[in-house]
C-alpha cells in the first residue's frame, strides 16, 4: 500500500511536469489539481451527510466558489 501512495505521489509530480511542458503554469495545475480532487471527493462521498462532514473539501469548495 505504501508502494502505491509513493506511486500516485510521483505519478502527479510527472503530470504537473507534463502539464508545465505544454505552457500550463505550475500553481493554475495545482489549482484545477484541487479543483479536481474536491469535486470528486465530493462526487464519492456514500451520501448527502458524509460529503457535508468533509470539512476540509467542504471549505475547498467555498475557496474554489469564490474564485
Amino acid at each position: 500500500k505504501e508502494q502505491a501512495h509513493d506511486q500516485f505521489f510521483y505519478d502527479l509530480c510527472d503530470v504537473t511536469e507534463k502539464a508545465a511542458e505544454g505552457g500550463i503554469d505550475i500553481p493554475h495545475a495545482v489549482f484545477v489539481g484541487i479543483q479536481f480532487f474536491t469535486q470528486m471527493a465530493l462526487d464519492c462521498a456514500p451520501n448527502t451527510k458524509e460529503a457535508k462532514d468533509l470539512k476540509l473539501v467542504v471549505e475547498a469548495k467555498k475557496i474554489q466558489e469564490a474564485s
